[in-house]
């Protein structure tokens, strides 16, 4: 399948990949030869260049096509791993865990990824990877201690945005997680540090909300025929 159309009239999407982000094309085919021939001509700013189908750098295109060797090679020549989209503010680590991707995920996690980053509609990448139910990306972020009681802008936890998408193996295990931490800050007589008096959980309703995932990644990004 094709990407969507691009700005400039007279050049198919995938001309104006070649022609406009090869960087960018390089890591959606994993093609590490062609990755590091181009890093080592191309300007640095390249590496922070968002194409205009999605809005992501070339990080974020490996990130999402699972490219671990691109990843680790984008890095290398200075490719930050908390980038920050300009459109809805998500970082390598928010694509790979929606893209279930977790030795991505885990790679950029050991070399400084912020796990806990909100983006523009509040979501954390264990919220991703709830929507698109990728079980081995949310236990690699409770792995490495990703907030799992966070809610984005509408309200909703990893857990809720899980059961409303339907995905209720994932949604079961961030719920019971979130239990057992309750569980133990009311044993200790202390909740987030602060001693309670008997009060509502902080962690009940918000799984009836209507889902809200107007972004790219509803469809996600289909690899284009390069035939």
């Amino acid at each position: 399948m094709s990407l969507g159309a691009g700005p400039e009239a007279g050049f198919s999407s995938e001309e104006l990949l070649t022609l406009r982000f090869p960087l960018h094309r390089a890591c959606r085919d994993g093609d590490l030869p062609a990755l590091c021939a181009l890093l080592q001509s191309s300007p640095r700013s390249d590496l922070a260049a968002e194409d205009s189908f999605y809005g992501w750098t070339p990080i974020h295109w490996a990130a999402h096509f699972g490219k671990l060797e691109c990843l680790m090679q984008l890095v290398r020549a200075g490719a930050s791993v908390n980038a920050s989209t300009t459109r809805f503010a998500q970082t390598p680590a928010h694509i790979a865990a929606f893209g279930g991707h977790p030795q991505c995920l885990n790679w950029l996690i050991q070399v400084g990824a912020n796990i806990n980053k909100q983006d523009y509609v509040g979501e954390t990448p264990i919220h991703k990877a709830a929507r698109s139910g990728s079980m081995d990306s949310i236990s690699a972020l409770v792995a490495h201690g990703a907030q799992i009681d966070l809610r984005n802008a509408s309200g909703l936890t990893a857990a809720d945005l899980a059961h409303t998408q339907g995905f209720q193996e994932c949604a079961q295990f961030l719920l019971n997680l979130q239990n057992c931490h309750l569980n133990r800050f009311y044993s200790n007589g202390t909740l987030n540090g602060v001693h309670q008096n008997a009060g509502p959980n902080p962690f009940s309703g918000g799984t009836s909300r209507k889902r809200s995932f107007e972004d790219t990644e509803s469809a996600g990004v289909k690899k284009a025929r390069t035939e």
